[in-house]
């Protein structure tokens, strides 16, 4: 479903981009880094949907919903929603772009669909944008080749497996690489709405807030109770303090959505 094209525009704005990018790899840069400068990897709809009780389908699994609410409130999502977002933005830009389906931790989990991502094929090569990842730079993915970008904050690489890849990445409060297959490269929106209706039953984003975003060489995480900054000289961690104030006033969240959130769930003990 194609979004409004006055919405394009306002989420344009929100990216800080005054000039429509091309549908082209200089195009595809732009708009990749703006989305991971100012959309964040989050879980707030996602919490105050689920401590409303609410059987009702999550809110920002629609991708016009998602975009509205970044444009408001300055929202993100986890991986489903995210990568929604993300491809109905590009798609509405004019780039040939597919949504991929791909296992979280698989050396962990096996071969289960957990991760929603995106993948923009410009001129015959494929591109890795990923908006959880947040990598700033897409990836290319090429047959039968590792590509990898060594950042000291966002490093990344993709191995070829099989007839795809395995994508490893790190978080901002983890100094190891984290693994992601790829499953399916190009699944459909019903895919990737039943996956993030699954992810009720068990996911880490279920129980407390979780929120992480890019800026210019750091990347900066609340999980929690607890602040992490990942730049070039390493990771950082502190207690939070304010919870709130720092989600408006550094995260740039509305004070309206933040005012709706929960108090995390208390610790499980086995």
């Amino acid at each position: 479903m194609a979004i409004d094209p006055a919405l394009t525009e306002a989420v344009l704005e929100r990216l800080g981009l005054a000039d429509r990018p091309a549908p082209d790899r200089a195009g595809l840069d732009t708009v990749y880094l703006a989305w991971c400068r100012a959309v964040p990897f989050d879980n707030l709809v996602k919490r105050i949907h689920l401590a409303g009780g609410s059987p009702a389908p999550f809110p920002n699994t629609d991708a016009e919903w998602f975009l509205r609410a970044f444009v408001r409130d300055g929202t993100g999502g986890t991986c489903w929603p995210s990568a929604g977002g993300l491809h109905a933005m590009l798609t509405a830009l004019g780039f040939d772009a597919r949504r991929g389906s791909g296992a979280m931790y698989d050396h962990l989990s096996g071969p289960i669909h957990t991760h929603g991502t995106v993948i923009v094929r410009i001129d015959g090569a494929d591109y890795w944008v990923d908006s959880s990842m947040l990598t700033d730079v897409p990836i290319p993915l090429r047959r039968g080749e590792e590509t990898r970008r060594d950042d000291p904050v966002s490093p990344v690489r993709a191995e070829p497996v099989d007839h795809l890849w395995r994508v490893w990445w790190t978080g901002a409060g983890d100094a190891a690489d984290i693994p992601c297959l790829l499953l399916d490269d190009n699944v459909t929106a019903d895919h990737f709405d039943v996956r993030y209706e699954a992810s009720r039953a068990m996911s880490p984003f279920n129980t407390r807030v979780y929120a992480t975003r890019n800026a210019a060489g750091a990347r900066i995480t609340i999980g929690g109770s607890t602040r992490y900054e990942r730049t070039p000289a390493g990771i950082a961690s502190e207690e939070v303090v304010d919870r709130d104030r720092m989600l408006v006033e550094e995260f740039g969240y509305s004070e309206a959505i933040v005012a709706q959130l929960p108090a995390d769930d208390p610790p499980t003990r086995a």
